[in-house]
């Protein structure tokens, strides 16, 4: 398979049992084994259940889930004579949080041998690790198009306050029912739409990533990724008036950016540097009751804006050895994991124990990187070119009615500020700010984009 033939392959031909070689060397191959996604798909539910063999199905969802979808799949399942039981979560908004998966595990009904969650990003969280706890099968039905973890082993989820990213079980099956997603909140639609910008930085900081550090990378999956980004851009305008292919375009593209962190192993093709803005700001709502947030996607969109900002700072940057090893040499690790705990809060200890695991501060390996920079510079700045710019993007997000600032939800520029400085600790993934501090940059970066 190569980059070109993948942009005309079918989500059907996609996760086709046994998968393909590449030329990366890895067979790619999809958990998933169904995508329906069109008008009146959930009617084909009792088709799926029948073909997972299973008795009887337990309905997880949320409040304004289980009336955008879950009360329709009851009359299926009713018509269809298939026994279930079901949760709804009692309060709203549900977190994807170690009480909510404690609730779903003790609301369980173990006579069942098939999950079907019915939502969009929380709910399919909470269903993929129930569904490996508990060992069952599992469907989603997808609420709005909202984000990108429909087809991902994975599950993002708040453990003792860091957003973590937990291995747990793909579905079995993805069911977008397009009456039911064309309904989704305004605020949904804008959701998918910025967690699928988010990959305009993703991809290019994997692309950095592979230069640099040698890391795995993958010019397939890049290529449907990229494909299925600039559909959701061709397409973004049709979702102010709900038209039906513009939302099937961006659950598509949720749908295969999925797929894609399946093929890589990885979720590189997915998310980078504007992720990790999302990811803090959700820490923070957790840890301070006056701490503002918004959709994980609406986050991610505006993340990217920022990303923007930043990758056109370093366009116009001249790597400098010394400047890297006086900065670094006066860097305070005690100090800087102490404004960590002061802005983040608990989630932080996490962060600063998994610093000391991963060295990223290592001084050697912090050498190594240096010289390979300045070494590969020439290299890397092309691909900061290939981004789209700012305006483009605020343009488009503008254009659907989405948010463009932190502000909106209560950030300050000096928040949004240290924000940016501290995405860096929030994964061991080499993302813009970690380079940026290899650089001795990253104060003054900070400084020119955020204030």
């Amino acid at each position: 398979m190569t980059a070109e033939e993948i942009k005309s392959i079918s989500l059907e031909k996609l996760i086709e049992a046994g998968g393909f070689d590449c030329d990366c060397g890895k067979r790619h191959s999809a958990g998933t084994r169904k995508i329906m996604i069109g008008q009146g798909a959930v009617d084909r539910l009792p088709e799926l259940i029948a073909e997972c063999g299973a008795n009887k199905v337990f309905l997880l969802s949320g409040h304004d889930s289980f009336t955008a979808a879950g009360e329709k799949i009851c009359k299926v399942l009713d018509s269809a004579g298939i026994a279930y039981a079901r949760h709804v979560f009692p309060v709203s908004p549900v977190m994807a949080t170690e009480h909510s998966v404690g609730s779903a595990v003790m609301h369980f009904d173990y006579e069942c041998d098939l999950i079907v969650g019915v939502g969009s990003g929380v709910i399919n969280d909470i269903g993929k690790v129930l569904a490996r706890a508990t060992g069952r099968q599992y469907i989603i039905v997808a609420t709005a198009p909202s984000m990108d973890g429909y087809a991902s082993a994975t599950s993002s989820m708040e453990l003792d306050g860091l957003k973590v990213s937990l291995d747990s079980t793909c579905p079995q099956a993805i069911v977008g029912d397009l009456d039911i997603l064309c309904q989704a909140p305004m605020r949904l639609l804008q959701a998918g739409v910025g967690d699928m910008l988010a990959k305009y930085i993703s991809l290019t900081e994997w692309k950095i990533a592979n230069i640099l550090l040698g890391e795995y990378y993958c010019p397939v999956v890049v290529a449907l990724v990229e494909n299925a980004l600039e559909k959701v851009v061709s397409a973004a305008h049709g979702l102010v008036r709900r038209e039906p292919e513009a939302v099937k375009a961006v659950m598509e593209g949720m749908v295969i950016s999925g797929i894609a962190m399946e093929y890589a192993g990885l979720s590189r093709p997915a998310s980078g540097l504007e992720h990790y803005f999302s990811h803090i700001w959700d820490m923070r709502a957790l840890a301070f009751e006056d701490a503002g947030s918004d959709l994980h996607g609406i986050q991610c969109g505006i993340g990217t804006l920022y990303s923007l900002k930043v990758y056109d700072y370093m366009r116009h940057i001249r790597p400098d050895v010394s400047t890297g090893i006086s900065y670094v040499n006066k860097f305070s690790t005690d100090e800087w994991n102490d404004s960590l705990i002061e802005f983040i809060g608990p989630g932080a200890f996490a962060m600063i124990a998994a610093e000391k695991r991963e060295g990223k501060y290592d001084i050697v390996k912090h050498r190594d990187r240096l010289s390979r920079i300045v070494e590969k510079w020439e290299e890397i700045v092309p691909i900061i070119d290939s981004l789209p710019s700012y305006d483009e993007v605020y343009s488009l997000l503008k254009a659907i009615g989405a948010p463009v600032s932190a502000g909106d939800f209560g950030y300050t520029k000096e928040q949004i500020r240290t924000t940016f400085k501290m995405t860096k600790d929030v994964r061991d993934k080499y993302i813009a700010s970690r380079l940026l501090w290899d650089l001795g940059l990253l104060d003054e970066a900070a400084d020119c984009v955020f204030r």
